[in-house]
């Protein structure tokens, strides 16, 4: 299968260009081979059967943490159900759907700051972890991996 930036069109750079400023100081304990950047925006998803493009009512916004040439991750209310997603970046008349696949899911708390933290081994979700006063909510922070673009047949 060809590397994910030769399938995807001149536009989605243009996307991640607007988007994506390097942090200062470097990538510290960064895996990713690909720079990632915050990319707060709310997007929307839906699970993909590989075949089918999903229906409008099967997409959900969700909040996006950060993005890169090869993924993005987003938080979740709760554990995806789905390995394989449909995401939609942009705004009309700007909107790309891409495929992407599930790679993992971890459990944070979130602040209405908007910080998070990973969530302490507690099994016990009303003793989350407190920032500054403010009680966290539980969520998974999911990270993804772009596999390829799609057309969304009218």
């Amino acid at each position: 299968m060809p590397h994910v930036g030769s399938e995807i069109d001149a536009n989605f750079y243009r996307l991640i260009h607007r988007m994506i400023v390097t942090p200062p100081g470097g990538q510290n304990g960064d895996r990713r081979s690909e720079p990632r950047a915050p990319y707060r925006v709310a997007q929307r998803v839906a699970p993909w059967d590989g075949t089918r493009f999903p229906d409008e009512s099967e997409f959900v916004p969700v909040q996006c943490h950060d993005l890169t040439r090869a993924g993005f991750s987003f938080l979740a209310p709760a554990e995806p159900p789905f390995r394989t997603l449909v995401v939609e970046f942009g705004t009309a008349p700007d909107v790309l759907y891409l495929a992407a696949q599930v790679l993992r899911s971890v459990p944070v708390v979130c602040h209405a700051s908007g910080a998070w933290m990973r969530k302490p081994g507690l099994d016990d979700t009303t003793l989350l972890p407190e920032m500054h006063g403010e009680a966290g909510r539980p969520m998974f922070l999911v990270g993804c991996r772009l596999t390829r673009r799609l057309r969304k047949s009218i």
